[in-house]
């Protein structure tokens, strides 16, 4: 077994290597597609402009996804996919320190066909709707910032992107910390009991997500949870819901992180009044 946790650091920093010359090659390719620019108190909100910046995202993003989530120890690590260059990075940055501390990833269809959901979601009637489609994924705010203040200022520079492309739907996958059967039922059968999952638009794991190799039955009662299922719904995904999003009924599992993914999707129409006007009204 110590010979198995000594070969651990090791695999990783090789894994990290790859990761700078594979980022070396994204940054090189990428460029900002919609220009976003305002400032709020102590913070700059923005779609960032150069592969410096995308750079800062990607340890940022390893910090949260890796350091924090994974309990990873490799100190310069990078979180990085071929997705990055392709898509726009919402920031904000902290003026004082000159940080970036939160990041949305933002991937519209009006420059790529391809997203993230798509490697766990079978989703080609979502696709084929008509109107622009914008995928939100890699959200993640530094531990020290996470305050509303934060996320309500990337819900504002997210509404400005939105009505620059003129998207009609925002999508991607929602995480719950997870991979308990019973709990998972329990939050299933809570969404379909406030009416927050999809009906018109068919989307389902693909087979290796599938969260059926685990004996998941949906229809079943979760008495066996003891905890309120409020509190296993991540803030994030609260706010997704808040503003009327619809989730997939059936999660994809995914077992790198340790959790379920439910497809979402929002119709921008269908953003709640108080939405409309806490971030539209500037």
């Amino acid at each position: 077994m110590n010979h198995l946790r000594n070969i651990e650091p090791i695999k990783e920093i090789l894994f990290q290597y790859g990761n700078h010359l594979h980022a070396s090659r994204i940054e090189r390719l990428f460029y900002r597609k919609i220009p976003v620019y305002f400032e709020k108190g102590s913070f700059i909100i923005k779609t960032i402009e150069n592969r410096f910046e995308l750079k800062e995202v990607l340890k940022l993003r390893y910090q949260v996804f890796h350091k924090e989530y994974r309990k990873k120890k490799f100190p310069f690590g990078i979180d990085v996919e071929s997705l990055d260059s392709i898509a726009d990075h919402l920031v904000i940055i902290d003026k004082e320190s000159e940080k970036i501390v939160g990041t949305y990833r933002l991937i519209c269809s009006e420059f790529s066909n391809i997203f993230y959901s798509q490697s766990e979601f079978a989703i080609q009637g979502f696709f084929e709707l008509p109107g622009v489609k914008l995928e939100l994924s890699r959200a993640c705010i530094h531990k020290d910032f996470r305050k509303g203040v934060v996320m309500n200022l990337l819900w504002r520079g997210l509404m400005k992107y939105l009505g620059d492309v003129k998207a009609k739907y925002l999508f991607g996958c929602s995480s719950i910390k997870t991979m308990d059967p019973m709990e998972v039922a329990l939050v299933v059968n809570h969404f379909r009991s406030e009416g927050q999952l999809l009906n018109a638009i068919e989307a389902h794991p693909l087979p290796i997500f599938e969260m059926a190799r685990l004996g998941v039955s949906f229809a079943e009662g979760a008495l066996a949870v003891s905890k309120p299922v409020e509190d296993m719904i991540p803030p994030l995904l609260q706010s997704y819901l808040k503003a009327g999003a619809k989730l997939a009924p059936v999660p994809a599992l995914d077992r790198d992180f340790k959790c379920v993914d439910f497809f979402t999707v929002l119709d921008i129409e269908s953003l709640t009044r108080i939405y409309e006007r806490r971030y539209r009204q500037d």
